[in-house]
């Protein structure tokens, strides 16, 4: 039993989040990778950059801000999970709070400058009536903002906290054996995921970075997935039961349609 009374309502929320959070990063990345050339658009140049940015700002800007809120969700979901581990969790659980929230922080100030900064920004650039001085400006501030409030702060320190996040919130969930600690042994051994990741930002050009992208991050939707459904199923107060083989069934089958469009 947990050590302090947990509700049903509070797992409900927890879930929602949980699921929700996951379902709105890969849809705005799936809609990104359509209208904006993303994720190859943030290794462009300045001005290729703006333009095209320029050219569909109507649905880019509504996307970046959604993914921005995404930040909050993750902080949100951080802490409800902590709330729902409890004591137990101890230490493990702590910096798991910790580094959640800090991964949201960061992730919604990256994401956050599409939606207010750049498209500003794109109208200088597109402005007849700037130099070509100004120009240079724009194409500088914009460079400057793309790799410290993107590269920086909303992918390679993000990424790093979101790789303790998991590694802590995986160790939290099978010390207190209140989820499936298989779910927490996945949270685990995808934690690194994130650090290798988090390495392009330094120059690192391996070609492996690709693929783990393409086959590592649906891996973690059905991690985001796996936990909210043993949230909605979990008796107040109770541990919950192991997910059985219809989840896993339904895991695979998910999984391969999330990976489909790249093996296609």
């Amino acid at each position: 039993m947990a050590d302090t009374h947990i509700s049903r309502r509070h797992d409900r929320w927890t879930a929602l989040l949980l699921a929700g959070h996951i379902v709105l990063l890969f849809a705005g990345f799936t809609v990104l990778a359509s209208a904006f050339q993303f994720p190859e658009v943030l290794r462009l140049s300045s001005a290729d950059r703006l333009a095209l940015f320029q050219a569909n700002q109507a649905v880019i800007v509504p996307v970046y801000w959604t993914l921005a809120m995404t930040g909050f969700t993750q902080v949100l979901l951080t802490i409800l999970l902590y709330r729902t581990l409890g004591p137990k969790a101890a230490t493990a659980g702590l910096l798991a709070l910790v580094f959640g929230v800090l991964t949201g922080f960061g992730q919604a100030l990256g994401f956050g400058r599409w939606a207010i900064l750049v498209p500003w920004l794109a109208e200088r650039m597109a402005d007849p009536a700037t130099t070509e001085a100004g120009r240079e400006a724009v194409a500088l501030l914009e460079g400057a903002f793309n790799r410290y409030a993107g590269m920086l702060v909303g992918e390679h320190l993000s990424n790093i906290a979101w790789g303790f996040w998991l590694l802590f919130a995986g160790i939290s969930i099978r010390r207190t054996a209140l989820l499936d600690r298989r779910v927490g042994a996945a949270m685990i051994l995808l934690s690194p995921l994130m650090w290798v990741l988090a390495a392009e930002q330094l120059g690192v050009e391996w070609p492996v970075l690709g693929l783990l992208t393409d086959f590592g991050f649906p891996l973690l939707a059905l991690v985001h997935l796996a936990l909210a459904w043993q949230l909605l199923r979990r008796d107040e107060n109770a541990p919950a039961r192991p997910l059985g083989a219809a989840a896993a069934i339904a895991g695979i089958l998910l999984y391969g349609a999330m990976i489909w469009p790249v093996m296609a």
